[in-house]
């Protein structure tokens, strides 16, 4: 199985230019950040195919037993001699270094391996891995790798920012002597809209850079507006409400609605500036993300399931399963059946067939406007239901608060 993963990435790699942008992304096999065991993957941007990966493990059981046993014993002689080719710790340090250490490894063997070198490193900014591969330089000073932001997790900036700025000041007022949440004030459901536009300005002007910063600022202007200040000068009329208003000459019956207090707009500025900069949008021109990375994740822990322990080799075998998966469908299984010198036979080769059908089905289904849309609606009434509970209800369940 692993032979013809091997196999088919060599065949892969010949396809790939060297000025390609790859993703890069790790994931533990058990939630949180304290998992002995992490998996990182790289996946070329124009095939979509995963180029390379890497499994540390901190921990090796085998040493952990011979640890407890005489060391001089016969028998431990001779586990000590054969176990270094055998060992399955790979990795000093903490967990949360796992995807750093994987990814500086992959960028050096690039060359050696696939003859290969990646210009563009796309990162989610959760770790520091681009700083760790860049300060390894490795393809020297004439090649350093460039820094590509992924746009779903610089939208996630917004919203979380926007959530820290309202737990901060949660308990005091502000210059209009009212609290930051509240009706018309920074809700988790405003949040959550004001993450979604501007993740929209950002991916709906990819390439323009003076367009993309002028619509980001403009969801801060339309949101500030009023009947007595409209500030619409840089809102779109494809979607400003105004402006639609003002084409169809029906401006004298408009009435804003949505718009937050002024005192919260002074309070989240500052949080707009920073993420309006030059410097930041520059990097999200392309208008890259990691999604597929993402899908690769949850592909290798349905193999190898977070809820349950796993050791290194289990998770290089889910790996495996996974890249196979997710680089040719579920008919790489007929092609591990094979070279196990088993011929599939006509139900199994249709049950192949149906399942990467019913794949791609689905995925063309989910990734319609019509279905964006619903579960954008249940996320922001769910929110919206939250917010309701926790205004009503207080802090019901606090640790150590009650």
């Amino acid at each position: 199985m692993q032979a013809r993963w091997s196999m088919k990435l060599q065949e892969m790699v010949m396809m790939v230019p060297a000025t390609s942008v790859y993703p890069v992304t790790g994931s533990w096999m058990t939630r949180g950040h304290s998992s002995t065991v992490g998996a990182t993957t790289i996946i070329g941007l124009e095939t979509g195919k995963v180029l390379d990966t890497e499994v540390k493990s901190k921990k090796c059981k085998s040493c952990q037993y011979w640890a407890t046993q005489d060391n001089n014993s016969e028998r431990y002689q001779q586990w000590e001699a054969g176990h270094p080719m055998e060992c399955t710790r790979n990795h000093e340090g903490s967990s949360g270094s796992m995807q750093s250490a994987s990814a500086r490894d992959m960028f050096q063997r690039s060359v050696e391996r696939h003859n290969l070198r990646y210009s563009k490193f796309i990162g989610d900014g959760d770790t520091n891995s681009f700083k760790t591969v860049f300060d390894s330089k490795p393809y020297g000073e004439e090649k350093l790798v460039e820094k590509i932001e992924c746009v779903g997790h610089i939208q996630k900036r917004m919203g979380n920012r926007l959530r820290a700025l309202k737990k901060s000041l949660k308990g005091q007022v502000l210059s209009d002597g009212k609290p930051i949440g509240g009706q018309r004030r920074l809700t988790d459901a405003v949040c959550d809209k004001l993450q979604t536009y501007y993740g929209n300005a950002i991916r709906g002007n990819k390439g323009d850079l003076v367009e993309m910063r002028k619509a980001v600022w403009a969801v801060f202007f339309h949101k500030a507006s009023t009947d007595a200040s409209p500030t619409h000068n840089f809102c779109s009329v494809q979607w400003c409400p105004y402006l639609q208003a003002q084409r169809d000459g029906r401006l004298d019956t408009f009435t804003h609605s949505g718009n937050l207090a002024p005192a919260i707009m002074e309070a989240i500025k500052p949080i707009f500036k920073d993420l309006a900069k030059t410097e930041l949008l520059k990097k999200c021109l392309q208008g890259y993300t990691q999604n597929a990375n993402e899908s690769l994740n949850s592909t290798i822990w349905k193999y190898c399931p977070k809820t349950k322990n796993h050791g290194p080799r289990t998770v290089k075998t889910a790996l495996a399963i996974a890249v196979s998966v997710f680089n040719d469908g579920a008919t790489c299984f007929g092609a591990m059946l094979e070279a196990m010198d088993i011929r599939p036979g006509v139900f199994a080769t249709d049950f192949f067939t149906r399942r990467d059908t019913a794949r791609i089905s689905n995925a063309q289904r989910q990734a319609k406007s019509a279905s964006l849309e619903e579960r954008r609606a249940r996320r922001q009434e769910r929110l919206i239901h939250n917010g309701n509970c926790a205004a009503r209800e207080g802090q019901p369940y606090l640790a150590g608060g009650h």
